[in-house]
Formats: structure tokens, C-alpha cells, sequence
């Protein structure tokens, strides 16, 4: 939880507009230096800002939630905000360069400003998330991240299969790049929530 990632434009935006998202109820998640900072700045709002410490992006807390606010520009391609539409989520993120790739997904609110947010967040609130369909889900997969990072790098095939091998063959490697730990080889849950086949018991 550090300024930069977007806790300063939220906490900006929920002082702003504190009379036209009246009854809004917010979870912030984090661990971090500004920790102490973001939850002082968000007791002093009139809307209810729970301030919380950092979870695992898998954990069971987040199911239930339906809408993830995201006003970071700062993350270049946010990987929160593709695991929110993955897990099905309405994200409410900023009109920026940085969320381009997000914009194709049904799930994807964004905004130009602060009346264009409390639109946005508001409206999401109101709305059921649209189930994404199978070539969306693999969008936003690793692979298909990868498949991207390997196109635009023209890279021959053999260093391709390579790069590909390393970068999600390993647990290690696929945390590195922000991957949900043990999702390498998914548990039964997470085979649920993904749609995947439950692999077999040894």
C-alpha cells in the first residue's frame, strides 16, 4: 500500500464526490509504507473506507465482492485489474493508455474524470458483471500475455518456446511476474472458479 499505486486518485475522488456516492462502502486492501498514511486520509471521509492488510489475490475474501476500483495510471498494464475482470469483477478504471488493453472486456467501466467515476461506479453497483466467454478468459491468461510479449518482441520460435517455458514452467519465474501463488498447478477450488477441469486425485 504505497501512494503511487493509486490509493492518492482514489482517496481523491471518494473526498470529491463524499455527497454523490453517499452510502458508498469501500474495502481498501494493502501493505505497505503509506499504509498508515491512507487509512488516516480515509477515516477522515464522510463514506465508510475500511482499511485492510494485504491479502493473497486468491484468497476466498474477494469472491463476493463485484466491483473493483482502480484509478492507478502508474502500473502500465495493471495486473490486479486483469485478475479482477478474470475473476469476473466490474473494474472501474481511469481512460488512460494503461488500461487500453482492458477496454475490450464487457466488465471494463472507465472514466475521464470525476463525474465520469461516481457514473461509472455507480452504475457498476447497479449492474450484474457479463460472464466472459472462453476467448476473453484466455486474454487474460498468462499465456496469452506471453503470446503477446513474444509477438511484439519477434522473437524465433525456439527462443519463443523457450522464454515460454521458463516464464510459466516455474513456480518461482510465474510469481516473479505477479502470477497468484500455486496457481501453476491449480487446486480444486480454483479449478471451480476458472471453469478448468478438477484434476484427478493421486
Amino acid at each position: 500500500m504505497v501512494w503511487s499505486k493509486g490509493f492518492k486518485e482514489l482517496i481523491k475522488l471518494l473526498q470529491d464526490n463524499q455527497k454523490e456516492l453517499i452510502g458508498l462502502e469501500v474495502d481498501l486492501y494493502g501493505s505497505g509504507e503509506d499504509s498508515d498514511q491512507v487509512q488516516a486520509a480515509a477515516k477522515k471521509l464522510d463514506l465508510v473506507v475500511r482499511v485492510y492488510p494485504g491479502r493473497d489475490h486468491a484468497d476466498p475474501v474477494f469472491h463476493d465482492y463485484k466491483v473493483f476500483l482502480n484509478p492507478s495510471t502508474t502500473d502500465v498494464v495493471c495486473t490486479t485489474t486483469a485478475e479482477a475482470l478474470a475473476m469476473g469483477k466490474i473494474v472501474v478504471c481511469a481512460n488512460h493508455p494503461s488500461n487500453d488493453f482492458f477496454k475490450q472486456f464487457p466488465n471494463c467501466r472507465t472514466y475521464d474524470n470525476s463525474n465520469g467515476f461516481v457514473e461509472a461506479t455507480r452504475k457498476a453497483l447497479t449492474e450484474e458483471p457479463a460472464e466472459l466467454t472462453g476467448a476473453q478468459r484466455h486474454e487474460l491468461s498468462w499465456e496469452a500475455a506471453t503470446e503477446r510479449f513474444l509477438r511484439v518482441a519477434d522473437l524465433d520460435q525456439d527462443v519463443s518456446a523457450y522464454l515460454h517455458h521458463v516464464a510459466l514452467g516455474f513456480e518461482t519465474s510465474r510469481r516473479a511476474f505477479g502470477a497468484i501463488p500455486g496457481s501453476l498447478q491449480p487446486d480444486e477450488e480454483q479449478c471451480k472458479e476458472l471453469g478448468l477441469a478438477i484434476p484427478a486425485a493421486t
